[in-house]
């Protein structure tokens, strides 16, 4: 004759039941969170949390995503990465072109100033010095304040 127990509940699990429906792998995990170092225990029991809070809570939102939405952000990621690839691409060409210039614009300098006025030669030549080290100044001072603010 059943007893109470089985009247109110008709189906109780059994330990091997438990264990094959999941009941049984809390206590394997916290048996192997024992067995680990402090930094990694630690690391380990915040993404289990972490894992517990997101895996509770869904969104409208996210149960009306389909494939077709995610298709389309991949879509649009993959658009955004070759436009920044471009735009590095073009920075890099620009600044080679700017180099070239520079280069080109100082040996002209250099080989029709220097046989003429060597004068004005040295004081062109302290004004780009000056000019350099001002643009470099103001380069570290924005790489700093942006560090800093960081």
């Amino acid at each position: 004759m059943p007893n109470e127990d089985e009247k109110i509940n008709p189906r109780s699990e059994t330990e091997p039941e438990k264990q094959q429906s999941g009941a049984g792998d809390l206590e394997i995990v916290s048996e192997d969170l024992e067995n680990l170092p402090p930094e990694v225990k630690r690391v380990v029991e915040a993404s289990l949390s972490i894992q517990r809070f997101s895996s509770g809570s869904f969104s409208p939102i996210q149960q009306k995503i389909t494939e077709q939405h995610i298709s389309k952000i991949l879509e649009n990621v993959e658009k955004d990465d070759e436009r920044a690839f471009a735009d590095a691409q073009s920075a890099r060409k620009y600044a080679l072109i700017y180099t070239i210039i520079l280069v080109i614009s100082f040996g002209f300098l250099t080989v029709f100033l220097v046989n003429k006025d060597v004068a004005l030669y040295q004081d062109f030549f302290k004004i780009i010095i000056i000019f350099g080290g001002g643009f470099g100044s103001g380069f570290g001072f924005k790489s700093y304040r942006d560090r800093k603010g960081k």
